[in-house]
């Protein structure tokens, strides 16, 4: 037989029935609310926290909407700047074990979270209620009364199980006590069980809020929990044991009043003498049945007086009991008190200096945050000035050392972005200017070096495959008259014959000439040197892509042509393409004609000292 009814959400409903049972307490739980998270909720909550500002408060309200918020955040970091706070130490413990540091109140409810004293001063401050539908309304109103920006993340909503299955079968008259945690689920216990019932049952409940509900509803017997942690709610339960027990022993039994049933006695008128001995047997048995009854009436005086002395006696018991426990805690609590105020006398010394102390350094604060005030709240985008200033002068440094065009282009952009951001109509000569400067770097000849000097290192790499040229022999020349034609004359055969033996005679030997001058061929050593000289024309060719010295570029390269149409051999595809590629690198202009300044550098940082000396002058006393 169940002693007490416990109304919690589903989920949780059968652990708290497990532990009350377990204490010893009979107990049957009824869930009659089930806790429905909300994905779209849970979703946006990490945004949330992401959109906070910093030293902003995080209020969980409930062990579900902790860890529903857990659940969100799976995989992502907790902001590190917000204070984070929980209405009981069931939930402070779950965030704790994800590596934050909560606060919890030691009344562990919605009373005693507002009575901490970071939550005393908000005004202005972003809190955060994480919370399901409904329910906390005290919470979020006094918090706003005193001027907090509230904001809410409902990550659940309670909906109302129809027919609840119970942990154990169980009848209203089994049921000594009904627990309940929320409003919700007396309202729920209204909507589903018959409320006379509800009415004349004792209730345990977890707050003297959710108590004065209940009594609007016309529950008269109730108990109040130090909060909704299953500890608690055992000992409550206890002591409705205890004091049920006590009042029932303080009770007196009804003794029934003693029934004296008399039979019917009649007499029959009748004169005859024989019915005498049946009436004097009639009155003898009455006789007996009256002392037989009055014994018994002697007994039970004698066993009611027994039982009252033995009540009496333990209520004397119970006096006594109750009258030494009250003196040993009276005792006790003195000793405590004495033992508190000798702690207390030097911490109230210390507090007392530190009061001081504390009053000293917000008089000192208050003066530095007023100074502090002046000069930020003046100009709050000189910050946004000397950033561009920076960035301009960085633009110079890249373009003039280092020679990186896009880079300095980039910068002197976000320098305008800055001037942008100022929305200060006095910048727009400065932005005009850098607009002029970056143009003049946008129509700069931006074909990258680099490339051209590694097409040429690319060629030097090459060198030692040319082939050189080695003999060449000039064309021959035949020298003296050629041969004579015959003639068709038949007188003419003298000398037709000699002709022809001379035809015959040259046709056998052969005399050629060459008189231009034969190049002689090339020693090993003298190939090195052709081939080291045209690999030293082509570095210096590179050299001066490298350093951009337009004016030494072209001479190495008609030097290395130069050598190449002399000792290499030009019908050589492999000399065709590479004199190609030097004809090529030839005709590209590598000059950079840069500013010689940027228009906006020197404005802009005129501008910068001035307003940081208007400042400096502005601080002095």
């Amino acid at each position: 037989m169940a002693e007490f009814l416990l109304l919690r959400p589903a989920g949780k409903c059968e652990a708290s029935t497990e532990a009350l049972s377990q204490a010893g307490l009979s107990t049957v739980g009824l869930p009659l609310i089930a806790i429905e998270p909300d994905s779209a909720a849970m979703a946006r909550f990490p945004q949330q926290l992401d959109e906070l500002q910093g030293q902003s408060k995080l209020i969980f309200v409930s062990t579900p909407a902790v860890e529903l918020a857990i659940q969100a955040m799976q995989g992502r970091d907790w902001p590190a700047q917000l204070s984070y706070f929980a209405v009981g130490a069931a939930s402070a413990e779950k965030l704790q074990a994800v590596g934050l540091q909560v606060q919890y109140p030691e009344r562990q409810d919605s009373e005693g979270l507002l009575d901490l004293a970071e939550l005393k001063l908000v005004n202005g401050q972003p809190v955060l209620l994480v919370k399901g539908e409904g329910g906390r309304e005290l919470l979020s109103q006094t918090l706003a009364d005193r001027g907090a920006k509230v904001q809410e993340a409902c990550l659940y909503r309670r909906q109302p199980v129809p027919d609840a299955p119970p942990t154990e079968a169980w009848q209203t008259t089994d049921i000594q006590c009904i627990i309940a945690t929320s409003a919700a689920l007396v309202d729920a216990a209204f909507d589903a069980l018959d409320k006379d019932w509800l009415v004349s049952t004792p209730w345990i409940l977890v707050s003297d809020r959710l108590a004065g509900m209940a009594r609007s509803r016309g529950i008269k017997q109730i108990m109040v929990s130090r909060n909704a942690s299953d500890a608690a709610l055992i000992e409550t339960a206890r002591q409705f044991m205890e004091q049920k027990s006590m009042a029932e022993a303080n009770q007196s039994p009804d003794v029934p009043e003693p029934v004296t049933h008399s039979p019917e006695a009649g007499a029959a008128a009748s004169g005859s003498g024989r019915i005498w001995p049946l009436v004097l047997l009639n009155l003898l048995m009455l006789a007996a049945l009256a002392g037989a009854g009055y014994w018994g009436w002697i007994q039970l005086s004698q066993a009611e007086q027994r039982e009252q002395e033995l009540l009496a006696e333990t209520q004397t018991r119970l006096r006594q009991q109750q009258e030494r426990l009250r003196e040993e805690m009276a005792s006790q609590l003195a000793d405590q008190r004495r033992q508190w105020e000798q702690m207390n006398a030097p911490l109230s010394q210390q507090l007392s200096e530190l009061q001081a102390m504390v009053t000293a350094n917000k008089a000192l604060a208050k003066s530095n945050q007023e100074g502090l005030n002046q000069v930020s709240g003046r100009r709050p985008d000189d910050w946004l000035l000397a950033e561009a200033d920076y960035l301009v002068r960085m633009a110079g440094r890249k373009l003039w050392l280092e020679r990186d065009l896009d880079t300095a282009i980039l910068m002197l952009e976000s320098a305008d972005a800055r001037l942008a951001d100022m929305t200060d109509p006095s910048l727009l000569t400065i932005r005009q200017m850098l607009a002029d400067d970056i143009q003049t770097l946008r129509q700069l000849d931006r074909e990258p070096l680099t490339r051209i000097a590694l097409e040429l290192g690319a060629l030097t790499h090459q060198v030692d495959n040319l082939p050189l040229d080695m003999v060449v022999l000039p064309e021959p020349v035949d020298e003296g008259p050629g041969a004579e034609p015959l003639t068709d004359s038949v007188s003419d055969w003298r000398t037709n014959l000699k002709r022809t033996w001379q035809s015959l005679v040259e046709d056998f030997i052969t005399v050629r000439r060459r008189t231009e001058e034969t190049k002689p061929l090339l020693s090993d050593k003298q190939q090195w040197l052709v081939r080291e000289q045209l690999r030293h024309y082509l570095l210096q060719a590179q050299q001066a892509v490298l350093q951009e010295q337009p004016a030494l570029y072209p001479g190495p390269l008609k030097e290395a042509g130069d050598l190449l149409d002399k000792y290499f051999a030009g019908n050589d595809s492999r000399v065709a393409g590479f004199a190609g590629s030097l004809q090529e690198l030839q005709r590209v202009d590598i000059g950079r004609h840069y500013p010689a300044q940027l228009q906006s550098a020197q404005p802009l940082e005129d501008l910068l000292q001035r307003r940081l000396s208007r400042g400096q002058q502005e601080l002095q006393p």
